[in-house]
Protein backbone atom coordinates (compact mmCIF):
# COMPACT_ATOMS: atom_id res chain seq x y z
CA UNK A 1 0.00 0.00 0.00
CA UNK A 2 1.63 3.33 -0.98
CA UNK A 3 0.73 6.02 1.60
CA UNK A 4 1.52 9.75 1.65
CA UNK A 5 1.70 11.46 4.67
CA UNK A 6 2.23 15.18 5.25
CA UNK A 7 3.68 15.05 8.49
CA UNK A 8 3.54 18.82 9.47
CA UNK A 9 -0.50 18.79 8.19
CA UNK A 10 -3.58 20.39 10.55
CA UNK A 11 -4.99 16.93 12.22
CA UNK A 12 -8.16 17.86 10.30
CA UNK A 13 -6.44 17.24 6.76
CA UNK A 14 -4.72 13.84 7.61
CA UNK A 15 -6.95 10.79 6.08
CA UNK A 16 -5.90 7.93 6.74
CA UNK A 17 -6.42 5.12 3.55
CA UNK A 18 -8.44 2.62 6.00
CA UNK A 19 -11.49 2.55 8.07
CA UNK A 20 -10.16 0.74 11.51
CA UNK A 21 -7.29 1.77 13.64
CA UNK A 22 -5.12 -0.70 14.84
CA UNK A 23 -3.05 -0.89 18.02
CA UNK A 24 0.60 -0.38 16.68
CA UNK A 25 3.80 -0.02 17.56
CA UNK A 26 5.87 1.88 15.18
CA UNK A 27 9.05 4.31 15.47
CA UNK A 28 12.56 3.37 15.46
CA UNK A 29 15.05 3.46 12.60
CA UNK A 30 17.35 6.55 11.93
CA UNK A 31 14.88 8.79 13.96
CA UNK A 32 15.05 6.12 17.37
CA UNK A 33 11.48 7.74 18.04
CA UNK A 34 8.72 4.97 19.01
CA UNK A 35 5.04 5.66 19.47
CA UNK A 36 2.81 2.80 21.49
CA UNK A 37 -0.43 2.50 22.32
CA UNK A 38 -1.09 1.07 25.92
CA UNK A 39 -4.49 -0.55 26.93
CA UNK A 40 -5.77 -1.03 29.91
CA UNK A 41 -9.28 -2.61 30.54
CA UNK A 42 -9.10 -1.50 34.58
CA UNK A 43 -9.07 2.43 35.19
CA UNK A 44 -7.48 3.84 38.32
CA UNK A 45 -9.84 6.82 38.75
CA UNK A 46 -13.53 5.83 39.40
CA UNK A 47 -16.31 5.85 41.71
CA UNK A 48 -16.27 5.83 45.89
CA UNK A 49 -17.84 2.22 46.22
CA UNK A 50 -21.67 1.98 47.09
CA UNK A 51 -21.75 -1.41 48.40
CA UNK A 52 -19.47 -4.41 48.55
CA UNK A 53 -20.05 -5.94 44.81
CA UNK A 54 -18.50 -2.23 44.06
CA UNK A 55 -15.68 -2.54 46.74
CA UNK A 56 -14.85 -5.89 44.53
CA UNK A 57 -14.79 -4.05 41.46
CA UNK A 58 -12.86 -1.03 42.85
CA UNK A 59 -9.98 -2.84 44.32
CA UNK A 60 -9.57 -4.74 40.58
CA UNK A 61 -9.71 -1.52 38.93
CA UNK A 62 -7.27 -0.21 41.39
CA UNK A 63 -4.77 -3.39 41.95
CA UNK A 64 -4.78 -4.20 37.86
CA UNK A 65 -4.47 -0.49 36.88
CA UNK A 66 -1.67 0.48 39.58
CA UNK A 67 0.16 -2.80 37.72
CA UNK A 68 0.49 -1.17 34.36
CA UNK A 69 1.06 2.26 35.43
CA UNK A 70 4.09 0.72 37.55
CA UNK A 71 5.27 -0.68 34.26
CA UNK A 72 4.99 2.30 32.70
CA UNK A 73 6.57 4.19 35.53
CA UNK A 74 9.23 2.11 35.60
CA UNK A 75 9.85 1.84 31.81
CA UNK A 76 9.85 6.05 31.98
CA UNK A 77 12.76 5.63 35.18
CA UNK A 78 14.98 3.34 33.26
CA UNK A 79 14.93 5.20 29.95
CA UNK A 80 15.82 8.50 31.81
CA UNK A 81 18.57 6.51 33.00
CA UNK A 82 19.74 5.87 29.95
CA UNK A 83 19.42 9.46 28.39
CA UNK A 84 21.77 10.44 31.57
CA UNK A 85 23.63 7.85 30.70
CA UNK A 86 24.38 8.91 27.22
CA UNK A 87 24.97 12.86 27.95
CA UNK A 88 27.42 12.05 30.47
CA UNK A 89 29.51 9.50 27.90
CA UNK A 90 29.39 12.40 25.64
CA UNK A 91 31.15 14.23 28.12
CA UNK A 92 34.12 12.30 28.61
CA UNK A 93 37.80 13.11 28.06
CA UNK A 94 38.44 10.34 24.48
CA UNK A 95 40.88 8.52 26.67
CA UNK A 96 38.19 7.69 29.05
CA UNK A 97 35.35 7.01 26.26
CA UNK A 98 37.58 4.46 24.50
CA UNK A 99 37.99 2.80 28.21
CA UNK A 100 36.43 -1.22 28.49
CA UNK A 101 34.10 0.77 31.26
CA UNK A 102 33.05 3.17 28.79
CA UNK A 103 31.93 1.09 25.98
CA UNK A 104 29.94 -0.95 28.22
CA UNK A 105 27.88 1.52 29.71
CA UNK A 106 27.39 3.10 25.73
CA UNK A 107 25.22 -0.08 25.08
CA UNK A 108 22.63 0.71 27.52
CA UNK A 109 22.80 4.63 26.95
CA UNK A 110 20.54 5.99 24.38
CA UNK A 111 18.78 9.51 23.35
CA UNK A 112 15.59 7.26 21.82
CA UNK A 113 12.10 9.31 22.53
CA UNK A 114 8.84 7.42 23.30
CA UNK A 115 5.01 8.48 22.56
CA UNK A 116 2.85 6.34 25.16
CA UNK A 117 -0.82 6.69 24.54
CA UNK A 118 -3.38 5.29 27.17
CA UNK A 119 -6.54 3.56 26.23
CA UNK A 120 -8.24 3.47 29.55
CA UNK A 121 -11.65 1.38 29.08
CA UNK A 122 -14.38 3.15 30.61
CA UNK A 123 -16.49 0.67 32.19
CA UNK A 124 -19.88 0.85 32.03
CA UNK A 125 -22.34 1.25 34.84
CA UNK A 126 -23.81 -2.02 34.54
CA UNK A 127 -20.71 -3.62 34.23
CA UNK A 128 -19.41 -5.14 37.40
CA UNK A 129 -16.46 -7.13 39.12
CA UNK A 130 -16.33 -9.84 36.06
CA UNK A 131 -14.45 -7.57 33.62
CA UNK A 132 -11.31 -9.38 34.43
CA UNK A 133 -13.08 -12.78 32.80
CA UNK A 134 -16.02 -11.96 31.45
CA UNK A 135 -15.35 -12.31 27.79
CA UNK A 136 -18.50 -12.94 25.66
CA UNK A 137 -18.51 -11.57 22.25
CA UNK A 138 -20.70 -8.95 23.14
CA UNK A 139 -18.86 -7.59 25.46
CA UNK A 140 -15.86 -7.89 23.71
CA UNK A 141 -17.54 -5.98 20.70
CA UNK A 142 -18.55 -3.37 23.21
CA UNK A 143 -14.75 -2.81 24.43
CA UNK A 144 -13.35 -2.87 20.81
CA UNK A 145 -15.74 -0.33 19.79
CA UNK A 146 -14.91 2.12 23.00
CA UNK A 147 -11.43 1.46 22.40
CA UNK A 148 -11.90 2.62 18.54
CA UNK A 149 -13.36 5.34 19.71
CA UNK A 150 -11.21 6.45 22.51
CA UNK A 151 -8.30 6.06 20.26
CA UNK A 152 -9.60 8.18 17.35
CA UNK A 153 -10.49 11.00 19.52
CA UNK A 154 -7.11 10.18 21.20
CA UNK A 155 -5.54 11.34 17.46
CA UNK A 156 -7.02 14.44 17.98
CA UNK A 157 -4.44 15.83 19.78
CA UNK A 158 -1.61 17.03 17.88
CA UNK A 159 0.53 16.40 20.93
CA UNK A 160 0.18 12.46 20.75
CA UNK A 161 2.36 12.66 17.61
CA UNK A 162 4.78 15.05 18.48
CA UNK A 163 8.44 14.10 19.87
CA UNK A 164 8.93 14.01 23.39
CA UNK A 165 11.12 16.98 24.92
CA UNK A 166 11.91 16.28 28.43
CA UNK A 167 14.57 14.74 29.78
CA UNK A 168 13.76 11.07 29.97
CA UNK A 169 12.63 11.04 26.22
CA UNK A 170 8.93 9.90 27.14
CA UNK A 171 5.57 11.33 26.65
CA UNK A 172 2.53 9.87 28.07
CA UNK A 173 -0.78 10.91 26.93
CA UNK A 174 -3.89 9.83 28.64
CA UNK A 175 -7.10 11.04 26.95
CA UNK A 176 -9.00 11.18 30.71
CA UNK A 177 -6.46 13.05 31.86
CA UNK A 178 -4.51 14.87 29.43
CA UNK A 179 -7.40 15.91 26.82
CA UNK A 180 -9.62 18.62 26.31
CA UNK A 181 -12.87 16.83 25.81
Amino acid sequence: MNVQVRPHAPTAERHLPFECVALVLQGGGALGAYQAFQVDLWNARGEFPRNMLDVVTREKEIRYSSRTRAGTDQFKHIQKLRCALAALLEKLPEDLKNSPESKLLSTAADHKVYNIVHLIYRAKNYEGHSKDYEFSRLSMEEHWRAGYYDARRTLRHPEVLKRPTDLAGVFTFDLAQDGRE
